[in-house]
């Protein structure tokens, strides 16, 4: 029987599994094998000889310590908790699935809270828009955060998927492909303007794979000098924004494509409602101006409000003739205050 070619066997094995999954695995393996000066295949032989149990038992072990020291390596080296943990996941996905497992502990596995990319803000996007080098990239900026989506199931748009909600909201069904989720995604006035602006000659929205797109995005938020921001930091913005909004956790999930319930509201009509009134909440543009109208509209109110408690107060006591000098002199100021806050 010819010899099976360990790499390979293990891609197979992993069919089921996202592209990107399978590629940040082989990415990690590869390191490790660096490494530790070793081929996929060497390793496998490595760890089928501690199946031969041997006089010094510690030879059983060897490669289990060289994991762990690869880990170390990696954190010396800065990497996050998050890549971190997909590079130990990967290794040892490699050796299971080759039917050679490692013998490690659950406290070798890299422990840390994984909180990735911040959520940015408004004028923090507005700065990523500008820094975009073309309409396209400018227009995926928008939609990623008007969606939610990641950028995989963006880039499957077809531009015959797309239902004209009417008022600038367009609406599409997706199927995501990490998670099989049969979303709903929404989008708003300020990305389907830019987004009839891209040339139309492709049948798809982005004629671009999602590996260039996500490079792409890396480079614009470099350009921006932004910290700690990367493309899923909009999926966030998405998420926290329709939240302060009160739209249901579960309707926010099934517009954005992760998993929800099998009884979960997925009807259109009902999501584009929420979405539709939650929409201030997820626009960039103007939204420094419209928190300062709201501001002023609240001082309004309050000017009111106090200008009818003191008329109240002036018609239900007598007052002497200088009180009632003063309360005229305190409402005439207050209706000129309200005039110019008008």
């Amino acid at each position: 029987m010819a010899n099976i070619n360990s790499f390979d066997y293990w891609m197979e094995q992993l069919a089921n599994r996202t592209e990107g999954t399978k590629v940040h695995y082989a990415r990690y393996l590869r390191k490790f094998c660096e490494w530790v000066a070793k081929n996929p295949d060497e390793l496998i032989e490595m760890q089928k000889a501690t199946r031969n149990h041997t006089e010094d038992l510690r030879e059983n072990r060897v490669l289990e310590g060289k994991v762990r020291a690869f880990m170390k390596h990696l954190e010396d080296e800065g990497k996050s908790i998050s890549t971190r943990k997909l590079a130990y996941s990967g290794i040892l996905s490699f050796f299971e699935l080759n039917l050679y497992p490692l013998d490690m502990h659950p406290q070798d596995r890299p422990n840390g809270e994984a909180r990735g990319s911040r959520i940015p803000e408004k004028q923090e996007i507005v700065r990523m828009v500008n820094a975009a080098k073309s309409r396209m990239y400018r227009a995926a900026i928008l939609a990623l955060k008007d969606s939610g989506l990641r950028i995989s199931d963006l880039v499957q748009l077809r531009w015959s998927d797309i239902e004209d909600l009417g008022e600038g909201f367009w609406g599409w069904k997706v199927l995501t492909r990490k998670r099989k989720v049969q979303a709903t995604p929404f989008v708003g006035p300020e990305t389907t303007e830019a987004l009839k602006l891209l040339n139309r000659k492709s049948e798809r929205v982005f004629p671009i794979n999602a590996h260039s797109l996500s490079n792409a995005m890396v480079q614009i938020i470099s350009a921006t000098g932004l910290k700690d921001l990367s493309a899923h930091g909009l999926r966030k913005f998405f998420n926290v924004e329709l939240q302060a909004a009160r739209v249901p956790r579960e309707w926010r999930y099934q517009m954005m494509g992760k998993k929800t319930g099998a009884y979960d509201e997925n009807r259109l009509t009902k999501l584009f409602a929420a979405y539709r009134e939650a929409y201030n909440n997820l626009r960039v543009y103007g939204a420094g101006v419209n928190a300062e109208v709201e501001k002023l509209k609240k001082s309004l109110e309050e000017l009111r409000a106090e200008n009818q408690e003191l008329r109240q107060r002036l018609n239900g006591y007598t007052l002497s003739n200088d009180q009632v000098a003063e309360l005229l002199r305190r409402i005439e100021k207050l209706e000129k205050q309200a005039q110019k806050q008008k």
